[in-house]
């Protein structure tokens, strides 16, 4: 038990942090483990997809990870809370105050503050940041979370409850940077997360051939091709090529994936 409260302290995951790259990088994946570390404080490296998977189910079932993605329509009634309409058995209608998914995971993990909670928002730069944070934008950033120096709560304008966001929550967000550089990125999420770069990693390849083909050379032949002509956010991850085993999968892939991505 004590090598496991070390084990925690020495990862010192970020609390606010967004995976971004190229298609194909397996940063969806990449948040799968990064959810468990947090949660766990390690996590055996020879455990393969299939078990990280089952163990990530389990912890979506029991709340302690919820996984949302961002769209256009994404509202902030959607993630913190709203007034949603339903009608009683003689059909009046009456509307309730519904907590979001943002609100409820802070709650729950005020509530069990032993247990690390973790908010995964797939696609986040999809969504209007403003539009969907509010005035919570500001209460995410690890100086003002609940217990820190310069903690802060609001009123919430639906409930009027003060509300305040827990230290025992992360959140990992994913950003496709092929649809959305950094740059044109909302600058009130910039400042308030640590971004990691996922590009392509040819070393998963290496071992893979079809035909007498070589996929990592072939892949960074055609990224280097990519960038010189146009930039390292369009490349093409490896994701693409692991599960291929035969020349008609690696036509498949390249009709069907690659060259729609550029066109």
């Amino acid at each position: 038990e004590e090598e496991q409260v070390v084990i925690k302290q020495a990862l010192n995951p970020k609390l606010n942090q967004i995976l971004y790259g190229p298609p194909g990088t397996g940063k969806t994946y990449s948040t799968i483990k990064k959810a468990i570390e947090i949660i766990e404080g390690n996590i055996d490296n020879n455990e393969d997809r299939d078990e990280l998977k089952k163990k990530f189910d389990n912890y979506i079932e029991n709340g302690q990870i919820k996984f949302i993605t961002f769209h256009q329509s994404y509202s902030y009634e959607e993630f913190v809370e709203g007034l949603k309409a339903e009608s009683d058995e003689n059909n009046n209608i009456k509307y309730e105050i519904k907590d979001g998914v943002f609100k409820d995971i802070c709650e729950k993990a005020k509530n069990i503050k032993s247990e690390n909670y973790v908010l995964i928002i797939d696609e986040i730069n999809r969504g209007n940041i403003s539009k969907i944070f509010g005035e919570l934008i500001t209460l995410i950033e690890p100086s003002k979370r609940i217990g820190a120096k310069d903690a802060i709560t609001v009123e919430l304008p639906y409930s009027k409850d003060k509300f305040g966001v827990p230290s025992n929550l992360y959140i990992i967000g994913t950003m496709n940077s092929a649809d959305r550089s950094i740059a044109l990125m909302d600058m009130a999420l910039r400042r308030r997360f640590d971004f990691v770069e996922m590009m392509p990693d040819y070393s998963l390849l290496k071992d893979k051939k079809i035909n007498g083909i070589k996929i990592d050379k072939i892949l960074e032949t055609i990224n280097k091709r990519i960038e010189c002509l146009y930039d390292r956010d369009h490349t093409i991850g490896h994701s693409y090529f692991l599960d291929i085993k035969s020349m008609e999968e690696l036509s498949d892939v390249f009709r069907n994936r690659i060259i729609p991505l550029l066109c």
